[in-house]
């Protein structure tokens, strides 16, 4: 019962951080997962862990997935359209690494990712200060509720 405790509160904690957080912070919370999440792709890989690699490789593609969502392609600038290119070569190169056991085809995606998320971390910088909150990453085990929501509900629009 202790342990259902502290997995519900460390659940509120990360749902508060999220929505208290700066919209270019939600952004970089949505990148520190990721890469968190191919990270943890490619331990399971090398340990030989198939259904935790699944979960990995499920949780990197939905925060990529968020990161799609939250672009803004009516302000006209060209970088919108390259970043969702970027994010379907990760989104690519994370189905190749778990449907055809490639630690390289992940190891682009990370590369990818970490790329472009030291560039959001200036974006960060600029916006919020260099005392901006970041959010720590969430256990690997899927978190369990009652309602079907997502805790990146409201991830602002990227513009210019």
């Amino acid at each position: 019962m202790d342990d259902q405790f502290a997995q519900q509160a460390h659940r509120d904690y990360i749902e508060n951080k999220v929505f208290s957080a700066h919209p270019v912070e939600r952004v970089q919370m949505l990148y520190e997962i990721a890469i968190d999440s191919v990270n943890t792709a490619i331990a399971r890989f090398r340990d030989g862990d198939i259904f935790a690699r699944g979960r990995a490789v499920t949780k990197a593609h939905e925060a990529v997935d968020e990161l799609t969502l939250a672009l803004d392609h009516s302000v006209g600038a060209s970088f919108t359209h390259t970043l969702a290119e970027l994010y379907g070569y990760v989104q690519r190169q994370l189905m190749a690494g778990h449907s055809q056991k490639s630690e390289e085809a992940f190891q682009n995606a990370l590369s990818v990712l970490t790329t472009l998320a030291g560039a959001w971390k200036e974006v960060v910088i600029r916006t919020c200060g260099s005392g901006s909150s970041h959010v720590e990453p969430a256990s690997q085990e899927p978190a369990v509720s009652s309602e079907p929501r997502s805790a990146y509900d409201g991830v602002p629009q990227m513009a210019s």
